[in-house]
This record gives structure tokens, C-alpha cells and sequence, in this order.
């Protein structure tokens, strides 16, 4: 990994990344210790009789009656699934056909758009799929994972793209070295936060940012069309409306000076050294999250419960050595700090150092790269907490810096890989993952991914001049995902309303 620039810049992002690293530490430590017991004066007055909150009116007792419970470990408000099991009559039933079919056309959009289809699929998952939240995100994150897997042949495969007569890299190698250690702490802070909060919660997060992002993502293909006429006109030799051409050539401008991407004559390539820590920082998020989730719930296990010490995924530590660390109290919070201590420096660190060495030596600005750095840890927390796929954000906000659509939509899937492949380990490796379902969904988004990539190479190759075109592929998946995330919010509100009236 690079390592250029000033020691007061260095120093500078070292801080920042230490700072961050303690803020989140002390928000999730807080909620690390131990439950009172069920039966204590303790619990009980948490459980008094209060007014009724505006949420409680909106969705129900039973939306919060989950916030209300004691804090402490993740709560576990859904079916089990040991990945070790083929649960083949779940993917048996007969509304998976109708949830395939679905899958396969949404698969095709996403991939095209380079949105990663988190979104989507949570979505169509639950409204076609019958699954609950609880399973839908989970699942949606392994769904994402394979199909990312295809998408990235591809764009290495077409490792290049011709502009302005000039060849450049597919894929900002740059931007992937600053967004994915950032992406990968969000994931382990998302992973949480999904086992800690209740389902309307995940469902009215969605709904919020995919308006933000419809907005975003639309206004950005409005400018590219506008510059694409402006140039068309300009070519016929037609005169054009003054008004509009001020307003295009100010659109082009700031395009322009907000593209890092235009400093550059050649992007970077991929090193050996740049594999190596992205596969050390996702291995270190992964094993953190796992291995604090299931040392929580041997510590909440009793005697006659100490099967959860005991899970595959810890088979090289004995059952009866973490049931006696958990049960101690010194070690146990030693445990869950260092779980959670670990990979956040260590992601943190790797952040400062690439940020360090673009300011120094590509001409990014101190402020772009905290904007990229913040960005990717706020979309990894989304990955993890509502499913999306991460490319939802990726691809519109690369877009919204200036960068070319086709280096977007590659750069954004390779980004795509990593936060996909941390949450879906995370998830499978917590027992949240129906492994027939993600297998059958998988290899169908397999063949929607290839063909949606197939398609925008296809434009690339033959429509190079209407940059828009791609650009309103992804406003189109993020329209249809918002419809359904709202959909699916309004029929859960309708739900606990009757439940509670009943």
C-alpha cells in the first residue's frame, strides 16, 4: 500500500480514525454487558404500564415493545438457520417460483445499473418471497454476494475503456483502496445494529434513504443529458437557446472540477499488497463479528443450555473454555472490547494511510477524501442493517463526484464484493442465512448479473456518446426499490395496527 505525502496529513487522518475508533467503542460497549434476569424487581419496572408513544400509535405495541427490553446483548427475535443444515422444504413452497421469476428480472436491472441490488431484493423478497425482515436481509446480502461475483469477472475482464480517445482503467483502483476498509467497519457496525433493533426500524431506514438516493441519482442523470445535448447540437452546427446552454456549460464545469478522476492521466493498478490487505482487513472483520456473537450467547447460556459455547464456527476453541472465560467478568469485556476494538483500529489505520497518500500524490483534497471515507462507512452500516447491497449508494454517489458512468458502475460492484462478502459471512456464520434459498436465489442472479453486465458493455460499446443512458438504468432500480420498501412499510404498519386491535 502507498504510503506518500506530509507527517502533519498522516498524523491528521491517524487522529480522525483513532477518534472514530473510540465514539463508536463507547456507543457499543455500552450495550455489553449482561441482561438482568427475567424475574428481578429490575425487569419488572422496566415492564410498567406507560402512555403509548407516536410509534406505538403507528405500528403497534409489539413495534417497541422490542426497544423496551434491557439493554444488552443482540436480541435473537427470529428463526435460527445452522448453515450446516440444507433447509430444502423452505425452498419447497410455492410461492419461490413467483419469487424467482422476480429475482431474475431484478437481478438483470441491478447488475445493468451497478447497484448491487440489496435494495431490490430485500424487498421482492418479502413481498413475493413471503420471508420475513429477519430473513430477507440476511438472505438478500448472499443473493448480492454471488451475483457481485459475476459482475467482477466481467469488468476485469474489460479492463479498459476508450475516452476521449485515450485508454483508462475500468476500475479506480484509488477510490477502492479508500472506500473498502471504511465499507468494512460499516458492515460490522450494520451486522449489529440488525441484531439489535426491531423490524419496522429496518424497514423505515430503507424507505428514508432511497428517497435521498432517488433524488440524488436522478438529478445526476439530468445533468449528463444535458451536457449530451448540448454536444449534440453543438456537432449539427444548430444555434441553442442561451439560457440552456449557460445552464449546461455551468453543469459541465462543476462536473468537471468535482471529478478526481480528471486529475489523473492514468489510474493505479492492483498490487499483490493491496490483495493481501483487503483480504487481512475482511478477516479480521468477520472473525470479530462472529466470534462476539456467539462468546455473547455463551454467556447467556446456563448449564443446561451450553450448546451455544459449542457452535461449528468455534470448533478450534473448546465449548467448556469459553463458557468459563464468559464467565468471568473481566474476561468476558475483554473479549467483546477487543472483538470490537481490533478490526475498527486496524480498518481505521489503513483508512488514514490511503487517504495520506492521495492527498499527497493524485491531487485529492483533504475534504474529498473524509467526504469518501464517511460515505463508505455510512453505506457498509446500511449494507449490514437493511441489506442493500451497498452499490445503491456506491454507483449514484461516484456519479455525483464527476466520475464516468462506466467507471462508476465497475468501480462500485468491485467495492460491492467486499461489502457483500463481510456481511454475508457475518450472517451465515451467526446462523441467519436459509442456505437452499440462498443457492437457488444465487445461482439465478448468477445469470441476471451476467447478462445485466453483458447489457451495459453492450451500451458502452455502441452508445459511448449518451452517457445517460446507464445513469437512468440506475434511477430506474432505484425507483421500482423504493416503491416496494414503501409498499412493504405500509403494509407492516397495517399489520400492527390490526394486531393490536385484536
Amino acid at each position: 500500500m502507498p504510503f506518500l505525502g506530509s507527517r502533519i496529513h498522516l498524523r491528521f487522518h491517524i487522529r480522525m480514525a483513532l477518534w472514530s475508533t473510540l465514539l463508536l467503542l463507547a456507543c457499543c460497549t455500552r450495550t455489553s454487558g449482561i441482561n438482568p434476569q427475567a424475574g428481578s424487581p429490575e425487569f419488572l419496572q422496566l415492564q410498567e404500564f406507560r402512555p403509548p408513544t407516536p410509534l406505538e400509535s403507528l405500528f403497534g405495541e409489539t413495534a417497541t415493545a422490542e426497544v423496551r427490553r434491557p439493554t444488552g446483548n443482540e436480541k435473537h427475535s427470529g428463526p435460527s438457520h445452522p448453515f450446516w443444515v440444507f433447509d430444502l422444504p423452505s425452498a419447497q413452497r410455492p410461492e419461490v417460483l413467483t419469487c424467482t421469476l422476480m429475482m431474475l428480472l431484478a437481478g438483470i436491472l441491478c447488475s445493468a445499473g451497478g447497484i448491487g441490488g440489496g435494495g431490490i431484493y430485500v424487498t421482492v423478497l418479502m413481498v413475493f418471497g413471503s420471508l420475513s425482515v429477519w430473513d430477507a436481509v440476511p438472505l438478500s446480502k448472499s443473493i448480492v454476494f454471488f451475483g457481485s461475483l459475476s459482475s467482477l469477472a466481467l469488468n476485469l475482464r474489460k479492463a479498459t475503456m476508450t475516452v476521449g480517445g485515450s485508454s483508462q482503467s475500468l476500475i479506480d483502483v484509488d477510490t477502492c483502496r479508500l472506500v473498502v476498509p471504511g465499507a468494512l467497519v460499516g458492515t460490522y457496525c450494520g451486522v449489529f445494529m440488525n441484531g439489535m433493533l426491531p423490524n419496522w426500524a429496518v424497514l423505515c431506514t430503507l424507505s428514508t434513504v432511497l428517497v435521498g438516493i432517488c433524488y440524488m441519482v436522478l438529478k445526476t442523470t439530468h445533468e449528463q443529458y444535458c451536457e449530451e445535448e448540448e454536444a449534440l447540437v453543438s456537432q449539427q452546427g444548430d444555434s441553442q437557446d442561451g439560457q440552456d446552454s449557460v445552464e449546461c456549460e455551468s453543469i459541465r464545469r462543476n462536473t468537471e472540477e468535482r471529478s478526481p478522476s480528471a486529475l489523473k492521466d492514468k489510474m493505479s493498478h492492483v498490487t499483490r499488497a493491496d490483495i493481501a490487505l483487503a483480504a487481512v482487513m475482511l478477516l479480521l472483520v468477520v472473525a470479530g463479528s462472529v466470534f462476539r456473537h456467539h462468546a455473547v450467547r455463551c454467556q447467556m447460556a446456563n448449564e443446561a443450555n451450553a450448546q451455544a459455547c459449542h457452535h461449528p464456527a468455534l470448533f478450534w476453541l473448546g465449548g467448556a473454555t469459553l463458557y468459563s472465560w464468559m464467565r468471568s467478568s473481566l474476561i468476558s469485556a475483554v473479549i467483546k472490547v477487543f472483538c470490537w476494538a481490533a478490526p475498527l483500529i486496524f480498518c481505521c489505520t489503513v483508512t488514514a494511510s490511503v487517504a495520506n497518500s492521495l492527498v499527497g500524490k493524485d491531487g485529492w483534497s483533504r475534504s474529498r477524501t473524509m467526504e469518501y471515507s464517511f460515505m463508505s462507512v455510512f453505506t457498509g452500516c446500511l449494507a449490514g442493517f437493511i441489506g442493500i447491497g451497498g452499490g445503491l449508494i456506491f454507483s449514484p454517489f461516484f456519479l455525483l463526484m464527476g466520475m464516468a458512468p462506466a467507471a462508476a458502475v465497475a468501480t462500485s460492484s468491485t467495492c460491492v464484493i467486499f461489502t457483500s462478502s463481510s456481511t454475508t459471512f457475518q450472517y451465515l456464520l451467526t446462523d441467519r442465512i436459509i442456505v437452499s434459498l440462498t443457492l437457488l436465489y444465487g445461482i439465478v442472479n448468477l445469470v441476471a448479473s451476467y447478462l445485466g453486465t453483458k447489457f451495459v458493455h453492450y451500451l458502452q460499446d455502441h452508445m459511448s456518446s449518451r452517457r445517460s443512458y446507464i445513469s437512468a438504468v440506475v434511477s430506474l432500480g432505484v425507483i421500482v426499490s423504493t416503491l416496494l420498501a414503501f409498499k412493504q412499510l405500509f403494509e407492516t404498519a397495517v399489520g400492527s395496527r390490526q394486531a393490536m386491535a385484536h
